[in-house]
This record gives C-alpha cells, structure tokens and sequence, in this order.
C-alpha cells in the first residue's frame, strides 16, 4: 500500500491540475495578504486597535474553503480530476493489473485529501506569518492573548468544521468519476449535488408555504440537513432546525447527524469501489 500511495503522491504533486486546484491556496493566500500589507503601507491610515479575536480571525479564511459553495466546487473538480482522469489518460490498464483496485481507490482518496489539506495548511501559515509581518512594518502592537496555543485553537476548531463536507464532497465526485468515467460530467453532476446541500433547505421551507411538506422526507435522509446541523452543534453547542409552515420542525441530535454523515461517506465510498472493481479495464 506503501508504494501504490507513493505512487500516486509523485504522479499527482507535479500535475497541473494540483497546480490549479491545491497550490493555488497558498499562492492565493500569499499574494492577497501581500496586497493588503503594501495597501496598508501606502495609506499610511492611523492604527486601529484590534481585539485578539479579530486578529486571529483574519488568519483563518483559508479553512472556510470546504464549506462555501465555491470551494466545495474547487474540491469537487480535483477529486473528479484525480478520479475521472485516469480514464481520459488511459492509465488505469497500467496499474490495474499490478495492484488491489481497493488499494488504488484508497491512495487516491489518501493522497487527494492530503495534498488539499497540506495546501490548506501552508496557506494557513503563510496568513498567519503575513499577519505578524503586516503589524510589525506598520509599528503596531500584537493584541494581548494573540499566542500559539489560540491561534492553534482557533484553526482547529475550523479544520474540524470542514472535515465533513470535504468529504461528502470528495465522495460525490469520486462515485461520479467512476460511473462515468468523464472528468468534466463527474464535476457537473457533482456541482448539482453539491448545490442541493446548500439551497434544500431554503427550497423545502420555501415551499412548505404553500402546502408541499413532501420534501421535508428526503431533506430529512440526504446530507444537506445533516451537514447544517452537524456544523451547528460544533460551532453553536446546539442543532439545526428547520421549522416547515405547518409547524412541523426537522430536529435531530449530533449523535444522529454524525452516523447519517458516515453513512453516507462511507456508503459512497463503498459504492465507488464497487463500480470500479466491476468495470473492465482495457
């Protein structure tokens, strides 16, 4: 397994869809802050103080990528890329016959999650690095409780908050790229599926206005309800609720949210291998 992950590692590092989709966060990142820092120095503004909190907050921005429309696409486009892409290129029938598909399938998952993750991390680090420069050219004082451990903290509870829609994100646009074999159809459908999480919501109180409760039932089973919740009992300490014209409320605990998550990751992930191990690669 070892190899196979190395493997993967040094073919998708170089790629130009990894400079595109992963590399671009830091690079983003640096070039945005550095912008803002000759802004600040060209304006010559007075200070404003900050609190601690406000401070760290503006190194944070980076983890808000995989739970944003926009940056759940971006992820849903690499993971298509690294899946769909080995039938564009024709490479399967090179490794299949060398290895336990089920090992492919996971280094791919392993090492696209990870170069996402360690983009995200560098992009993290490069805000946090500019902040302090920002602030020691301008000739102002850090805020008082701006320390490792908070920041660290802060980080943290944010990383924690994007885990699950990074992976039900990776899990739609794998399964996709498996059942089509197209890069481009694996995004597009992904991008709906990805849209629905965000806007079901809104659609089933919208038309619980007019009488349509119907799909209050699904809304209830697919991840949408269950990512907004989950994401409000770590954030808030409380669950989500979505309260329908007639009164009926969707409530569920953490607990409940978490296993329909893993369900569905997990479900998905099966049923991508499951295809792939299926298919005749030639």
């Amino acid at each position: 397994m070892r190899n196979i992950v190395s493997a993967e590692w040094t073919k998708l590092l170089p790629h130009r869809g990894t400079w595109l989709l992963v590399w671009l966060y830091p690079i983003a990142v640096g070039l945005i802050m550095a912008i803002t820092i000759g802004v600040k120095l060209a304006s010559r503004d007075p200070a404003t103080a900050i609190t601690a909190k406000t401070w760290i907050e503006q190194t944070t921005p980076i983890w808000y990528v995989p739970m944003i429309s926009l940056g759940r696409y971006l992820v849903a486009a690499y993971f298509a890329l690294v899946f769909a892409g080995e039938y564009g290129w024709n490479t399967w029938k090179l490794v299949v016959p060398h290895a336990a598909r089920w090992k492919l399938i996971g280094a791919k998952y392993l090492v696209a999650t990870g170069l996402l993750y360690l983009a995200w991390i560098g992009a993290a680090a490069i805000a946090a690095l500019l902040q302090f420069t920002k602030f020691g050219i301008a000739g102002e004082s850090i805020p008082q409780g701006v320390t490792l451990a908070a920041i660290l903290a802060a980080h943290g509870k944010l990383v924690l908050l994007g885990i699950a829609p990074l992976l039900i994100t990776a899990a739609y646009a794998s399964v996709m790229a498996v059942l089509t074999r197209s890069t481009l159809a694996a995004f597009l459908i992904s991008l709906v599926f990805v849209t629905l999480d965000e806007l079901l919501g809104k659609i089933v109180g919208g038309l619980s206005n007019f009488g349509v409760e119907w799909l209050a039932v699904p809304y209830r089973v697919l991840p949408s309800y269950h990512l907004d919740n989950w994401t409000s009992w770590l954030r808030d300490g409380t669950g989500y609720q979505l309260k329908l014209a007639s009164g009926t409320i969707v409530s569920y605990s953490q607990t409940t949210s978490l296993v329909a998550l893993t369900l569905w990751i997990v479900g998905l992930g099966a049923l991508c291998l499951f295809a792939f191990r299926r298919q005749d690669i030639n």
